[in-house]
């Protein structure tokens, strides 16, 4: 046999053995998952995606990228940070809850119940090793000395830099720093944090397990970014994202020395406001500080994968890169127009809106002992998805009043189909609490009020939003509408015994009905 010979039956046996294994995933390991969810990063921010970032580039997401499957149509829940983040943990609407709009501000209310199917919750049964480090905005229960809730008094609606002020400086007055505290992600499945609860808005201190790792006693001072709640004397915003940084990498390391596997997730900091670039990046971009800060986000997404790879794991890891919403105001926009750079090139808006830009993020996945590297899909997905997938994924049967808006994208990501094709509408809500639903190419916004307008897009044909065609199709935005009425009023989109939304209400405020 000449040595081409040879060479070429390697070649042809190698290829049949990664087409067998990519097609009977279940008969692999079960894989270590890291979830990277970055903070106000839509999908025009990622280079691969932008042809018009100009000198902003993310190499190390892109690289991701070349290496994995991206989808074109991925969407987080809500054009906005808390809501996102319970949807992607719960696998349901956060609109479902008592949160009908807005976010929860500084020393609100768990909103997570015990009752929740968390995704650390459901791979903690799969025999997972779990693991959170950043950004929980999620609300937490803070104690008194007597062990009473400090901040029990503190409403959704409250705001800290108004009406609830004095509120605010009344819990940190009353809270004993050296109590854990409840609500947290200690308490929904995580083996492990560390993080901060978020980066603008008070206490100003590391978070670590259930508790502050040093007491906030000194007030922020009225020039630094964020709301004027207690801080750590010395704290530095700059510091917060390569801590966030080190210590997953450090969590990665010490963990896959472990026989089982593990799960990762890793909520930046970043690029959300505070624009803080750490000393290292500060300037680098040599446009602005902004700049500066998306390649920071891009280098700790770089460095994490480093950490991975060193550890011999990263053909059996499944590495998701994605984001909470879409890219906000403090970019400044047509500052970046200035410098070549135009973050809205594909989709109309930005954060918090109810158009494409508000919600359609990156969505990237790299499996390399299963996916295609290169791959892309077209398929509409949601953050809300993961549950459904993960559970499928560990053989998990999810009861009925669990991921009630979750569909599974395992066929999807193992490469058993293209498309779902019992794929339930996808439900998108916007800051102030409007609703938009899908169907396939079709997006229709519905008004706030029953006397609103309703706006119909396709996508497809016209994914920046330009024409509505509600007029032209009066009876596909019945159809949707019915679709969104539906979804509330059996507390789930996906099929299943009903469910109550919170309070078992049907209607509210945001609602054309």
């Amino acid at each position: 046999m000449t040595a081409t010979i040879s060479a070429l039956l390697t070649l042809l046996l190698t290829a049949a053995l990664l087409t067998v294994a990519r097609a009977a995933p279940e008969t692999m390991e079960p894989p270590n998952i890291i979830l990277i969810l970055a903070d106000d990063m839509s999908y025009d921010s990622v280079s691969a995606f932008n042809d018009e970032l100009g000198e902003l580039k993310t190499p190390r997401i892109d690289r991701l990228i070349d290496e994995g499957m991206y989808f074109t149509d991925g969407h987080s829940g809500s054009a906005v940070c808390t809501p996102t983040r319970y949807g992607l943990l719960t696998g349901r609407y956060c609109w479902r809850t008592r949160l009908k709009n807005e976010v929860i501000w500084s020393y609100g209310q768990p909103l997570l119940r015990d009752e929740e199917l968390t995704l650390p919750e459901l791979l903690k049964e799969a025999g997972y090793h779990t693991g959170m480090v950043g950004k929980w905005h999620l609300g937490i229960g803070w104690k008194t000395a007597e062990g009473s809730l400090a901040n029990g008094h503190i409403e959704d609606k409250d705001k800290t830099w108004r009406e609830a002020k004095d509120k605010i400086a009344a819990a940190e007055a009353t809270i004993d720093w050296s109590k854990e505290f409840v609500g947290g992600p200690r308490d929904h499945g995580f083996d492990f944090y560390f993080g901060v609860d978020l980066p603008n808005m008070g206490p100003f201190t590391w978070l670590e397990g259930r508790k502050a790792v040093e007491a906030p006693t000194v007030p922020k001072p009225d020039d630094m970014f964020g709301t004027p709640c207690l801080m750590v004397e010395g704290w530095k915003l700059e510091e917060i994202l390569p801590g966030l940084r080190d210590r997953a990498c450090v969590w990665i390391t010490e963990v896959a020395k472990k026989e089982e596997p593990f799960f990762l997730y890793l909520p930046l900091t970043s690029p959300h406001t505070p624009i803080s670039p750490s000393k290292e990046f500060a300037g680098k971009s040599g446009l602005t500080p902004y700049v500066d800060f998306v390649m920071e986000t891009d280098d700790v997404v770089g460095r994490v994968l480093d950490a991975l790879e060193a550890t011999g794991e990263a053909d059996n890891t499944l590495v998701i890169f994605t984001a909470d919403n879409g890219t906000a105001s403090a970019a400044r926009f047509k500052q970046l127009k200035r410098h070549g750079i135009n973050i809205r090139n594909n989709f109309r808006a930005s954060k918090a809106s109810i158009y494409e830009g508000g919600h359609r993020v990156p969505f990237v996945v790299r499996w390399p002992k299963i996916i295609q590297a290169g791959s892309r899909n077209d398929q509409t997905v949601s953050l809300n998805d993961w549950l459904a997938t993960f559970a499928e994924m560990t053989g998990r049967k999810l009861k009925d009043s669990e991921g009630v808006d979750s569909t599974s994208l395992w066929p999807l990501i193992t490469g058993k189909s293209t498309q779902l094709p019992n794929r339930p509408s996808v439900v998108n809500h916007s800051y102030k609490g409007q609703y938009a639903i899908r169907d396939g190419d079709w997006k229709l916004i519905l008004p706030t009020q029953a006397d609103g307008k309703y706006e119909l897009y396709h996508l497809k044909n016209d994914q920046r939003e330009t024409e509505n065609l509600a007029s032209q199709h009066p009876e596909r935005v019945a159809k949707m509408t019915a679709a969104l009425r539906a979804s509330v009023e059996n507390g789930r989109s996906t099929p299943g015994k009903p469910q109550p939304n919170h309070g078992g209400e049907t209607s509210w405020l945001g609602l054309p009905w």
